[in-house]
């Protein structure tokens, strides 16, 4: 990015420069890590207000150590779709820049949002276990992909994704679920397999993109700091509500994410709006 790529109305609106061997890492690997997808200053610019709304919806957490030994909280503090809270959020997370990425990386012509998540890997937390995001999602299809943006230097001790190398390219692997079984499953079928793993720090500006169907996982967060981090779910425009990923008792899904649409309706509430369409 230049210094005239500066956050304005229409949030982000200025392309990234993908090349063709970012598109290939993301469709070979099923990951792909982009340096400088914003300035410091624009992750800056916007960093307080996305700070505001977790922090007013994080109050009142208890402690870790006071935390029940099952509750996901001691893996990492998150919390839904900042961009419906806020409107500055909404400009950033609803950037064209990064509509662009994702369609481009997919292959295809528009995208919507599924939802967004803040992240916060607090200090002493637990593991990320290995797991999939796909059966967790009814959007069964191959264009559905994570971008993960830091909004702290992510370094290896905080806990930044870590990613098993190919491994979306047979879909739905593993038990559904982020715990410890799904963490020794996936550890034994990464050992078995002798399949790469992929981790790495991730600065501010940079950003991680991943498929639904990747294996992937954090490692504890043993810096002293919280790793604050935001995530953005894009898929295809036109995609139907598809549950046939997801396991048998998590059916049918309904999810308010996609507007309580049930199975074989169009993924298209008002909810998930498109954010990038070629012209």
């Amino acid at each position: 990015m230049t210094e005239d790529d500066q956050p304005d109305g229409m949030g982000l609106a200025s392309a990234y420069p993908l090349s063709p061997d970012h598109v290939r890492q993301y469709r070979e690997n099923g990951h792909v890590h982009l340096r400088e997808v914003c300035t410091r200053e624009e992750i800056a610019e916007f960093r307080g207000v996305l700070q505001s709304v977790t922090a007013e919806r994080f109050a009142g957490a208890s402690k870790m150590s006071d935390r029940p030994e099952d509750d996901f909280s001691r893996v990492f503090m998150q919390t839904f779709n900042l961009r419906e809270a806020d409107e500055v959020a909404a400009r950033f997370i609803q950037s064209p820049r990064f509509g662009q990425i994702a369609a481009d990386l997919m292959g295809v012509d528009a995208v919507r949002i599924y939802y967004d998540k803040a992240m916060f890997k607090e200090p002493e937390s637990w593991i990320t276990p290995w797991h999939q995001d796909g059966p967790h999602w009814p959007l069964c299809s191959d264009h559905v992909l994570t971008m993960w943006i830091p909004l702290v230097d992510a370094t290896i001790s905080m806990g930044p994704p870590r990613f098993a190398s190919g491994t979306h390219r047979d879909q739905v692997l593993g038990p559904r679920g982020i715990h410890r079984e799904s963490e020794s499953f996936f550890e034994d079928y990464i050992r078995s397999n002798r399949i790469p793993v992929v981790e790495e720090d991730i600065l501010v500006g940079d950003a991680t993109l991943h498929s639904h169907w990747v294996v992937h996982g954090a490692r504890a967060n043993t810096s002293g700091r919280i790793r604050e981090a935001l995530g953005i779910t894009f898929y295809e425009d036109g995609l139907l509500i598809d549950d046939s990923a997801c396991s048998a008792e998590n059916r049918p899904v309904i999810d308010a994410n996609l507007g309580n649409r049930c199975p074989g309706q169009r993924a298209d509430h008002p909810r998930n709006p498109v954010v990038f369409e070629r012209s």
